[in-house]
């Protein structure tokens, strides 16, 4: 009898697995869904490929190479190396790849841990909005690492890339309009305050002034 309860049972904790599992997967794709549609633009691009390269230690020209060699959107080149950390070869992904699988065919044969994937993406969007950000506040230091490591977003660019909804690209727009106006707003009060400041100090500071002027002679 206790045989027989145990069949159903388990059928019952392995369907409701299922379910949970691909809902896991579903939230990790529209995290990742975010990195790519953000990196369809140039300058999104930049500060995409820095962000995923600084997150994953690594350098952004091999990056480059690996996506151009495997045409890989940056959110399935984060899962790729997800993948690589838990043992998987890059070597492996590239030659299933190149035989006509598809990527998220071989992250599920893999065993990927779609939540672990997720919440490590949703961070990756966190610091991808905050480089844009100050991206958008001072551009040198972007501008001087790009050349630095030699980096062209003309060059960085997969079909791949395209592997997003018109609905995603548009929520990309929107963060990318978000933070520069956020930055616009950020640099002209700052110039507002170093503008007054700077008026102040021109005419002088008319308390202290009145306060150290002689009295007149009686």
């Amino acid at each position: 009898m206790k045989r027989v309860l145990f069949v159903p049972f388990a059928l019952l904790v392995f369907s409701l697995a299922i379910p949970a599992f691909g809902d896991d997967q579903e939230k990790a794709e529209k995290q990742l869904h975010k990195i790519s549609a953000l990196a369809t633009d140039g300058t999104g691009r930049r500060v995409v490929s820095v962000t995923v390269a600084d997150t994953l230690e690594l350098k952004r020209p091999d990056l480059v190479t690996e996506r151009r060699t495997m045409n890989l959107n940056y959110g399935d080149l984060f899962v790729a190396h997800t993948l690589v950390k838990s043992g998987t070869k890059m070597d492996d992904i590239a030659a299933q790849l190149k035989a006509g699988k598809k990527f998220d065919q071989i992250a599920s044969e893999q065993h990927a841990d779609w939540k672990q994937i997720g919440a490590e993406a949703k961070k990756l969007n966190a610091k991808v909005e905050d480089n844009l950000y100050n991206h958008f506040l001072n551009g040198k230091p972007l501008a001087d690492r790009d050349a630095a490591e030699n980096y062209d977003p003309n060059i960085d660019g997969v079909t791949a890339d395209n592997d997003v909804s018109k609905d995603e690209i548009a929520e990309a727009e929107r963060t990318y309009l978000l933070w520069r106006d956020r930055a616009e707003k950020k640099k002209g009060s700052s110039l507002d305050a170093s503008s007054e400041k700077a008026a102040q100090g021109q005419r002088g500071d008319p308390v202290r002034s009145k306060a150290g002027k002689l009295a007149p002679p009686q």
